[in-house]
Protein backbone atom coordinates (compact mmCIF):
# COMPACT_ATOMS: atom_id res chain seq x y z
CA UNK A 1 0.00 0.00 0.00
CA UNK A 2 2.66 2.11 0.62
CA UNK A 3 4.50 1.78 -2.34
CA UNK A 4 1.54 2.53 -4.42
CA UNK A 5 0.70 5.98 -2.39
CA UNK A 6 4.51 6.50 -3.35
CA UNK A 7 3.78 6.01 -6.52
CA UNK A 8 0.62 8.23 -6.93
CA UNK A 9 2.95 11.03 -4.43
CA UNK A 10 5.71 10.64 -7.05
CA UNK A 11 3.16 10.84 -10.14
CA UNK A 12 1.24 13.89 -8.64
CA UNK A 13 4.67 15.96 -7.73
CA UNK A 14 5.98 15.12 -11.49
CA UNK A 15 2.79 16.65 -12.99
CA UNK A 16 2.80 19.67 -10.67
CA UNK A 17 6.37 20.35 -11.95
CA UNK A 18 5.21 19.69 -15.45
CA UNK A 19 2.15 22.03 -15.30
CA UNK A 20 4.37 24.87 -14.16
CA UNK A 21 6.96 24.39 -16.91
CA UNK A 22 4.51 24.37 -18.81
CA UNK A 23 2.64 27.45 -17.76
CA UNK A 24 5.33 29.65 -16.79
CA UNK A 25 6.70 28.78 -20.59
CA UNK A 26 3.25 29.91 -22.00
CA UNK A 27 2.86 32.80 -20.49
CA UNK A 28 6.62 34.16 -20.90
CA UNK A 29 6.31 33.38 -24.50
CA UNK A 30 2.38 34.57 -25.37
CA UNK A 31 1.52 36.62 -22.05
CA UNK A 32 -0.38 35.76 -19.26
CA UNK A 33 -3.59 37.20 -20.02
CA UNK A 34 -3.52 35.60 -23.39
CA UNK A 35 -2.55 32.40 -22.29
CA UNK A 36 -5.94 30.48 -20.54
CA UNK A 37 -6.19 27.62 -18.63
CA UNK A 38 -7.38 25.07 -21.74
CA UNK A 39 -4.14 26.28 -23.57
CA UNK A 40 -2.54 25.05 -20.42
CA UNK A 41 -4.17 21.92 -19.95
CA UNK A 42 -4.21 20.87 -23.82
CA UNK A 43 -0.20 21.60 -24.02
CA UNK A 44 0.16 19.22 -20.36
CA UNK A 45 -2.15 16.75 -21.63
CA UNK A 46 -4.48 16.63 -18.82
CA UNK A 47 -8.04 17.65 -18.02
CA UNK A 48 -8.92 21.00 -16.38
CA UNK A 49 -10.31 19.05 -13.27
CA UNK A 50 -6.37 17.60 -12.73
CA UNK A 51 -5.31 21.17 -12.73
CA UNK A 52 -7.76 22.91 -10.45
CA UNK A 53 -6.59 19.50 -8.41
CA UNK A 54 -3.15 20.98 -7.89
CA UNK A 55 -4.02 24.88 -8.09
CA UNK A 56 -7.03 26.40 -7.04
CA UNK A 57 -6.67 29.03 -9.24
CA UNK A 58 -4.97 30.33 -12.34
CA UNK A 59 -3.88 33.38 -10.37
CA UNK A 60 -2.51 30.81 -7.83
CA UNK A 61 -0.72 28.95 -11.09
CA UNK A 62 0.78 32.16 -12.26
CA UNK A 63 2.06 32.88 -8.38
CA UNK A 64 3.47 29.57 -8.14
CA UNK A 65 5.25 29.93 -11.71
CA UNK A 66 6.67 33.18 -10.63
CA UNK A 67 8.12 31.58 -6.96
CA UNK A 68 9.61 28.58 -8.97
CA UNK A 69 10.87 31.15 -11.72
CA UNK A 70 12.25 33.29 -9.08
CA UNK A 71 14.91 30.97 -7.77
CA UNK A 72 15.65 29.06 -10.90
CA UNK A 73 17.02 32.60 -12.70
CA UNK A 74 18.23 33.42 -9.32
CA UNK A 75 20.38 30.65 -8.87
CA UNK A 76 20.98 30.53 -12.65
CA UNK A 77 22.50 34.15 -13.03
CA UNK A 78 24.52 33.72 -9.12
CA UNK A 79 25.96 30.48 -10.76
CA UNK A 80 26.82 32.23 -13.82
CA UNK A 81 28.45 34.84 -11.58
CA UNK A 82 30.64 32.38 -9.44
CA UNK A 83 31.74 30.18 -11.94
CA UNK A 84 34.01 32.31 -13.92
CA UNK A 85 35.55 34.27 -11.22
CA UNK A 86 36.06 34.65 -7.64
CA UNK A 87 36.72 38.21 -7.77
CA UNK A 88 33.59 40.41 -6.66
CA UNK A 89 34.48 43.23 -8.43
CA UNK A 90 35.21 41.00 -11.42
CA UNK A 91 31.56 39.74 -11.13
CA UNK A 92 30.13 43.40 -11.24
CA UNK A 93 31.34 43.73 -15.06
CA UNK A 94 30.19 39.68 -15.59
CA UNK A 95 26.82 40.11 -14.94
CA UNK A 96 26.57 42.73 -17.86
CA UNK A 97 28.17 40.04 -19.94
CA UNK A 98 25.79 37.32 -18.77
CA UNK A 99 23.04 39.68 -19.84
CA UNK A 100 24.26 40.07 -23.06
CA UNK A 101 24.88 36.31 -23.76
CA UNK A 102 20.88 35.91 -22.76
CA UNK A 103 20.00 38.93 -24.90
CA UNK A 104 21.26 36.77 -28.15
CA UNK A 105 19.18 34.10 -27.46
CA UNK A 106 16.54 32.94 -29.51
CA UNK A 107 14.21 32.28 -26.79
CA UNK A 108 14.68 35.59 -25.33
CA UNK A 109 11.39 37.72 -24.18
CA UNK A 110 12.40 40.14 -21.88
CA UNK A 111 11.78 39.53 -17.70
CA UNK A 112 9.21 37.65 -17.19
CA UNK A 113 8.79 39.09 -13.58
CA UNK A 114 8.90 42.77 -15.47
CA UNK A 115 6.00 41.60 -17.90
CA UNK A 116 4.34 39.52 -15.08
CA UNK A 117 3.94 43.18 -13.15
CA UNK A 118 2.92 44.74 -16.56
CA UNK A 119 0.03 42.50 -17.22
CA UNK A 120 -1.11 42.04 -13.24
CA UNK A 121 -2.06 45.36 -13.12
CA UNK A 122 -3.66 44.86 -9.38
CA UNK A 123 -0.64 46.00 -6.99
CA UNK A 124 -2.84 43.78 -4.52
CA UNK A 125 -2.61 40.32 -6.80
CA UNK A 126 -0.94 37.17 -4.71
CA UNK A 127 1.73 36.82 -8.02
CA UNK A 128 2.99 39.75 -8.04
CA UNK A 129 5.00 39.44 -4.39
CA UNK A 130 6.91 36.90 -6.28
CA UNK A 131 7.87 39.24 -8.96
CA UNK A 132 9.03 41.85 -6.34
CA UNK A 133 10.66 39.01 -4.52
CA UNK A 134 13.22 38.55 -7.37
CA UNK A 135 14.28 41.93 -8.03
CA UNK A 136 14.67 42.73 -4.49
CA UNK A 137 16.83 39.42 -4.16
CA UNK A 138 18.65 40.58 -7.14
CA UNK A 139 19.84 43.97 -5.62
CA UNK A 140 20.51 42.30 -2.40
CA UNK A 141 22.91 39.78 -4.68
CA UNK A 142 24.63 42.91 -6.24
CA UNK A 143 24.62 44.24 -2.48
CA UNK A 144 26.90 42.04 -1.34
CA UNK A 145 28.97 41.63 -4.27
CA UNK A 146 29.57 46.08 -4.10
CA UNK A 147 30.40 44.88 -0.59
CA UNK A 148 32.76 42.54 -1.06
CA UNK A 149 34.48 44.73 -3.29
CA UNK A 150 35.04 47.23 -0.71
CA UNK A 151 32.08 50.17 -2.12
CA UNK A 152 31.78 52.87 0.45
CA UNK A 153 27.95 52.55 -0.61
CA UNK A 154 27.38 49.16 -1.95
CA UNK A 155 23.48 50.00 -1.29
CA UNK A 156 23.42 52.90 -3.62
CA UNK A 157 26.34 51.45 -6.19
CA UNK A 158 24.15 47.77 -5.94
CA UNK A 159 21.13 50.32 -6.49
CA UNK A 160 22.63 51.75 -9.78
CA UNK A 161 23.94 48.80 -11.57
CA UNK A 162 20.55 47.03 -10.90
CA UNK A 163 19.08 50.58 -12.95
CA UNK A 164 21.34 49.98 -15.59
CA UNK A 165 19.93 46.11 -15.94
CA UNK A 166 16.86 46.66 -15.50
CA UNK A 167 17.15 49.52 -18.29
CA UNK A 168 19.50 47.15 -20.59
CA UNK A 169 16.98 44.34 -20.93
CA UNK A 170 13.85 46.62 -21.47
CA UNK A 171 15.65 48.62 -24.46
CA UNK A 172 16.85 44.77 -25.49
CA UNK A 173 13.15 43.73 -25.53
CA UNK A 174 11.60 46.79 -27.02
CA UNK A 175 14.15 48.14 -29.25
CA UNK A 176 15.67 44.62 -30.50
CA UNK A 177 18.92 46.26 -29.43
CA UNK A 178 21.26 43.12 -28.54
CA UNK A 179 24.49 45.30 -27.64
CA UNK A 180 21.88 46.86 -24.55
CA UNK A 181 23.46 44.87 -22.50
CA UNK A 182 27.79 46.00 -23.61
CA UNK A 183 26.11 49.59 -23.65
CA UNK A 184 25.06 49.30 -20.39
CA UNK A 185 28.28 46.84 -19.11
CA UNK A 186 30.48 50.23 -20.17
CA UNK A 187 28.11 52.84 -18.09
CA UNK A 188 28.39 50.26 -15.28
CA UNK A 189 32.34 49.95 -15.50
CA UNK A 190 32.48 53.93 -15.17
CA UNK A 191 30.70 53.86 -12.29
CA UNK A 192 32.45 51.05 -10.62
CA UNK A 193 36.19 52.75 -11.28
CA UNK A 194 34.47 55.68 -9.68
CA UNK A 195 33.60 53.62 -6.71
CA UNK A 196 36.26 51.45 -6.60
CA UNK A 197 39.35 53.29 -8.74
CA UNK A 198 41.19 49.39 -9.02
CA UNK A 199 37.96 47.76 -10.09
CA UNK A 200 38.72 49.41 -13.79
CA UNK A 201 41.37 47.04 -14.24
CA UNK A 202 39.02 43.56 -13.46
Amino acid sequence: MREADGGRSDRFRHTHRLIIDVAAELFYRKGIHTTGVDTICREVGITKATLYSHFESKDHLIGDCLEVLDSRYHDWFVRELTSRTADPVRRLHVAFEVLDEWFKRESFRGCAFMKATIELTDPKHPARIHAMEHKRRTVDYLRELTFDAGAPDPQGLASALMLLMEGAIVTALVQGDQSAALTAGSVAARLIEAELPLGSDA
